[in-house]
């Protein structure tokens, strides 16, 4: 088997022993090394991939959650941390796939915002042309231009036509910035699981600050390393 190449480390300063008593209780194996490092294995049954453990004695215990799925290394993570009563933890995260992906939604989040501001422009535009002809289509009727008021009628008819066609497609991208937005945030929550106590939270309010600053750059950095 090959060690994924995404995944998630972070200091363990426990007894190599206790970490192989966590592995038997949650994923009822057997360790036969039980000196200071481990690495073990698994395979998914649902989707075939693969999960690996790694903990070496660098740095006075370092530990490794291989995998792509970032959900799943939190997941992992958590459960160690809790079993283990760890209740402060830094990490550092590489995941590049989802990172990537994360990278398009991000695009499109700017891109359903942008469109968003257009078709707010454009539809205060046309609400003010309907305004004006309800009022040139009401002047026309005081004086008894028939001919006048019928143009304005019709071309009222066709603007408030068009302003439900735009309300149509303004009401189609919120949904889809909302949608985006979910991604956003589930995404913030997978990189705050990466991490315990007051670090998991540093995480949540810094990818929020970074995110409202529109600063990229800074938010990849905090989800990989927990901080700016």
């Amino acid at each position: 088997y090959v060690a994924p190449q995404a995944g998630v480390t972070f200091s363990v300063r426990e007894r190599a022993a206790r970490v192989h008593v966590w592995l038997k209780a949650t994923f009822n194996v057997e360790v036969q090394n039980a000196e200071s490092s481990l690495s073990v294995g698994f395979t998914s049954l649902r989707d075939g991939k693969a999960l690996w453990l790694m903990l070496t004695p660098k740095d006075g215990g370092t530990m490794q959650v291989l995998t792509e799925d970032m959900e799943l290394a939190g997941e992992v993570l958590q459960d160690l941390c809790t079993f283990l009563q760890i209740s402060e933890l830094e990490s550092v995260a590489e995941f590049p796939a989802e990172m990537e992906t994360f990278r398009a939604v991000l695009l499109r989040v700017d891109d359903y915002n942008a469109a968003r501001i257009k078709m707010t422009a454009e539809m205060a535009d046309s609400s003010n042309l309907a305004k004006t002809l309800v009022i040139k289509a009401e002047d026309a009727r005081i004086l008894e231009d028939i001919k006048s008021m019928r143009r304005a009628y019709s071309e009222l008819y066709s603007q408030n036509a068009g302003l439900l066609g735009e309300y149509n497609k303004r009401a189609n991208n919120h949904e889809q910035l909302l949608a985006a937005l979910k991604e956003v945030n589930q995404m913030i929550q997978k990189a705050a699981r990466l991490r315990v106590g007051a670090p998991k939270s540093r995480v949540v309010s810094a990818c929020r600050a970074a995110i409202k600053a529109n600063n990229i750059h800074s938010l990849f950095k905090i989800i990989k390393t927990g901080a700016e």
